[in-house]
């Protein structure tokens, strides 16, 4: 078929920009930490980004939208990328709230840069859709001497200032316009700066688009409805030529216009995010019957691009507290070694020095609670102490175990954040965003770090000891945020690494199949290696879905199909395993005979017919029937029972050409003949017969007389 020949390519530049993938790292973390913290969680004024997406994913990390000020008390309070009014924001700070600036940078330089023109007397044109959240916050900055212009048309017809002009763009728009703008104000006169806010990556992605649009049929450009560089793209890609269809995710997808195309590029706006990039391209690629697989590599590409970390930009007010908690830290207690001598039911002895012993009390061993001693320490035992104060009337020296064992654990919380080493620690409870665990203080691992896919339900990690990672350490806060998924996806690595010199085409093994999708199903074939099994090598009839054949849990054997060593791909096959049932097709359909089968697929050039268990073949559109045929259900339904002949069978080919017209011919002839079979004597016809002549009038008179 020809929409089989249709080529999908993604634009150079596509998706997530490192503003919003900033901005969301930022709203995340916030959002987790308030949980953690025994919060309400995090909200935004408004949604942090234009992709709903995105906001379903930032509800799951506990930051939820509201729409008015009010709903915001007792919450951390996130400015989203696309910024807020200084009057919002004071309005926050106010109410005591809060406040995490998730301000996309190059936000905050148009606002910079408006509010000192302003403060210099020049009057600010910025170009723009006055209705969109960004414009609303950096014409704020303004303090009302400003205009706004969506264009050229626009910039001709606003009232001239005597005061010079300096013209500001909304991040996302396109430099032409600006300079179109910039051009117009100029001939009517006016003195005319242009300052560049245009965000990098908006030119970058349009130019990808632009280029790519030029040697496409069709565009597809994916992005939140409200999302204005989304919608810059889909203007860009219709300047350039190309059809264009504007989508927010595969659901919206038109089929027809997908299999109409001959060639499709596709982009994407900088808030959106790779995993719907890859949801679009996998459904498009089912459409066209093609294989996802390359699609997705092109798609990790992008994610890794955007999840760089951007420019770190830091507010004098962040930094001021960090050099204020820092001055503020006291000095670090000593950590001394030292070896049990004696045990009581209250205390233990341990001797540091020859002749200098320590008096370690039951709750200073550890912050557990323990009924003897003995249950931590044995004489002889090596441990570290911190030294407490000496106890009015008493002079013993007392020390502390469990301090010194919450000092041990931060240093090599921090050594291990800088080293990579992975530590160990269990699973205490279920909070909402992650998991809280014991690894001598409390460590928190938040929802998108439990497992490599997003899990549903973490209440069953509780008293599970996990591997962990150690991505933040901040002591004066008493906060760790640990990571599993980075621990499981480095043995993934070196799994794989190891299962690549070992792998050849053709080998058996076991595996687990451990997510199903509408392209095929994944499966670990061990130590956290997955190879993928394509839906057309999970049986070999035509199915629709892997999850009727498979379900996710499930033990099978697979035989490996190929290693693709390059792109760290493992092909796996099923059906290959399985018996073939075309192996002696030619005794079951020999050709010239007729049989009965159910109908599975009708397609514009013919029907398809199920004649037993994985074998299936087509009845052309000229075969169906003894006369013209349109379409093929002018005469055929999907499920409905039919008999064909076997008009020609290519075995190793697993194909079958199959005929409804020629089996109803043959009917009728065999019909036919068993009609004259059955009636054979009655058809003979005599002379008699058609002369209508009666025998009877031969017969001479009764008893020999002679006739008169």
């Amino acid at each position: 078929m020809s929409m089989g020949s249709a080529r999908i390519r993604l634009a150079d530049v596509a998706g997530f920009c490192r503003g919003v993938a900033r901005a969301c790292e930022i709203a995340c973390r916030a959002g987790e930490e308030a949980i953690h913290s025994g919060g309400c969680g995090a909200v935004t004024l408004g949604p942090l980004v234009h992709n709903p997406d995105v906001s379903a994913r930032l509800r799951a990390s506990g930051v939820q939208q509201v729409r008015s000020m009010d709903d915001v008390s007792g919450r951390v309070f996130i400015i989203p990328s696309h910024g807020l009014p200084p009057e919002v924001i004071e309005s926050a700070r106010e109410r005591g709230l809060t406040i995490v600036d998730a301000t996309c940078p190059h936000v905050h330089r148009a606002q910079r840069e408006v509010e000192k023109a302003h403060a210099s007397g020049k009057f600010v044109v910025l170009v723009g859709d006055r209705s969109h959240p960004e414009v609303r916050a950096v014409a704020a900055f303004a303090a009302g001497d400003i205009a706004v212009v969506a264009g050229s048309d626009e910039a001709g017809s606003i009232p001239l200032p005597m005061a010079s002009i300096v013209v500001v763009a909304q991040t996302t728009q396109r430099r032409s316009m600006v300079d179109a703008v910039a051009c117009i104000l100029t001939s009517r006169g006016a003195e005319v700066a242009v300052v560049d806010t245009v965000c990098p990556a908006t030119g970058e992605r349009q130019d990808a688009a632009a280029r790519l649009s030029s040697e496409v049929d069709l565009m597809v450009v994916i992005g939140g409805e409200a999302s204005a560089n989304t919608m810059r793209l889909a203007e860009v890609c219709r300047d350039s030529g190309a059809a264009v269809l504007k989508v927010e995710n595969a659901s919206e997808l038109d089929t027809e216009v997908i299999r109409a195309s001959r060639s499709i590029g596709v982009t994407a706006g900088a808030s959106t995010p790779s995993w719907v990039i890859e949801e679009v391209m996998d459904a498009m690629n089912e459409i066209i019957e093609g294989n996802p697989e390359q699609v997705q590599v092109q798609v990790q590409d992008l994610a890794r691009d955007a999840e760089k970390p951007a420019e770190p930009i830091q507010p004098e007010q962040e930094k001021a507290q960090v050099q204020s908690q820092a001055h503020g830290a006291s000095v670090e207690a000593e950590i001394l070694q030292g070896r049990v001598t004696e045990l009581y039911d209250d205390r233990v002895i341990v001797e540091l020095d020859p002749g200098q012993t320590v008096v370690v009390l039951k709750e200073q061993l550890t912050a557990k609670p323990i009924a003897h001693p003995s249950e931590v320490v044995a004489v002889g035992d090596e441990v570290h102490v911190v030294l407490d104060r000496q106890r009015p009337g008493s002079d013993e020296q007392y020390a502390s175990k469990r301090r010194a064992d919450v000092l041990l654990m931060w240093k090599r919380l921090e050594n291990a954040k800088e080293t990579g080493e992975v530590i160990e620690g269990k699973v205490t409870e279920s909070v909402k965003g992650g998991l809280v665990v014991d690894i001598g203080v409390r460590g928190f691992v938040p929802a998108s770090q439990v497992g490599r896919r997003f899990v549903e339900d973490l209440s069953s990690y509780v008293g599970q000891t996990l591997r962990l990672a150690v991505r933040e350490v901040e002591r004066l806060r008493s906060n760790v945020v640990l990571s599993h998924r980075a621990v499981l996806e480095e043995e993934e690595r070196a799994a794989k690494e190891r299962a690549f010199d070992v792998l050849s085409r053709g080998q058996v093994l076991a595996g687990t199949v451990t997510r199903l999708a509408s392209f095929g199903a994944f499966v670990d074939i061990g130590d956290g290696v997955e190879g993928l099994l394509h839906i057309s090598d999970i049986a070999w009839s035509r199915i629709k879905h892997p999850s009727e054949v498979l379900s996710e849990g499930q033990q099978i054997q697979v035989q490996i199909q190929n290693v693709d060593r390059e792109r760290e791909r493992i092909s796996l096959g099923y059906k290959q395993l399985q018996s073939d049932p075309w192996e002696d097709a030619s005794r079951k359909f020999a050709v010239g005979s007729v049989v009965r089968g159910t109908v599975t697929k009708l397609v514009d050039f013919g029907a398809f017919v199920s004649l037993a268990d994985g074998i299936e073949g087509l009845v052309h559109i000229s075969q169906l029937a003894d006369r013209r045929v349109a379409k093929p259900d002018e005469i055929v339904s999907v499920g409905q029972e039919v008999s064909v002949k076997v008009i020609g069978l290519r075995e190793q080919e697993h194909r079958i050409s199959l005929s409804m017209k020629q089996a109803a011919e043959d009917g009728e002839r065999s019909d036919y003949r068993k009609y004259m079979k059955e009636n054979k004597a009655d058809d003979v016809v005599t002379i008699g017969d058609r002369i209508n002549w009666d025998p009877s009038k031969l017969k001479g008179p009764a008893n020999g007389d002679n006739p008169s």
